[in-house]
């Protein structure tokens, strides 16, 4: 596999000629550090069979693309900055007939591939990481797994506690924190660490949803019972905007309460990620229509 990759000279070199800087909302701090480009590379190698297309969100200045440049898989690559697209044309994705280039918001663009068999790269802008990964691992039907590079504490958040977005993925698969990068490993350095986690689906998501309606009770749900901070969940069930108005789901989880014996006198944080989705099959098999 290729060991090249854009040094920070080089970075600096390209932005001041093309008169550019970093764009902040564009989530632009590029990764520098060759050895931590090949680990994040790497941690999508193993699901790489020859019938998966591999997808990068968010491709830069191209230095993880070259590596995936090296399979032989279907390629589709996001970027949203025009300079880097037109920089991508003319030079390193010339003469791969493999390569689609998705120009815009991956948000717009990434349905074209959610019954695909796809793996998924990204170095995430912050503000948009759950997000985007919500997409990713609720709406491709066929993803084998994912890499990402996002924020240290969103790593820490969504695989070491209780919260609603990891207690939600929680029913697709498997989230790991691999490894930690450090900040002076991207340019310009951002303000804090950053994280390299790895998606992998399971059975779960088949055993638990039928309908995506299914999947929005279960969005519902969490959205609901996390909605207020170090609160008991039946206080957080009534003042929930997402629930405040709908009697018959309250009267939903309340019946799968006492059916299961999770009290809603807790707080979120004191339950397991499988007393949500044993609450959650309780709901729809009482109403299995509560929104």
């Amino acid at each position: 596999m290729p060991t090249q990759h854009l040094k920070q000279t080089e970075i600096k070199e390209f932005l001041e000629s093309h008169n550019l800087a970093p764009q902040k909302q564009f989530g632009q701090n590029f990764l520098i550090d060759s050895n931590l480009l090949r680990i994040v590379f790497e941690a999508g190698v193993p699901y790489l069979s020859k019938n998966v297309k591999v997808a990068e969100i968010g491709i830069g200045l191209g230095s993880l693309t070259r590596f995936l440049l090296e399979l032989p898989n279907d390629l589709h690559l996001f970027e949203i900055d025009r300079a880097f697209i037109e920089h991508a044309k003319e030079t390193y994705l010339q003469n791969h007939s493999n390569v689609i280039l998705h120009e815009g918001d991956a948000r717009l663009h990434l349905p074209h591939l959610f019954e695909e068999t796809l793996f998924v790269y990204g170095n995430l802008p912050y503000h948009l990481t759950s997000e985007l990964i919500t997409i990713v691992i609720q709406k491709c039907t066929s993803l084998v797994g994912a890499a990402f590079v996002v924020q240290k504490e969103f790593a820490e958040r969504i695989t070491n506690q209780i919260s609603s977005l990891s207690v939600f993925l929680s029913a697709f698969g498997k989230v790991e924190l691999l490894r930690t990068l450090h900040r002076k490993s991207f340019y310009p350095t951002p303000k804090v660490d950053s994280s390299l986690i790895r998606f992998t689906p399971s059975d779960n998501r088949n055993a638990l949803f039928q309908t995506e309606r299914d999947i929005e009770v279960w969005s519902l749900l969490l959205r609901s019972l996390f909605w207020g901070k170090r609160k008991q969940m039946k206080v957080s069930l009534k003042e929930s905007p997402f629930s405040q108005e709908n009697l018959e789901f309250q009267k939903a989880v309340w019946i799968a309460s006492e059916s299961t014996q999770i009290s809603l006198l807790k707080r979120p944080e004191e339950l397991e990620r499988t007393d949500f989705q044993n609450l959650f099959r309780e709901i729809l098999a009482n109403f299995p229509e509560p929104v």
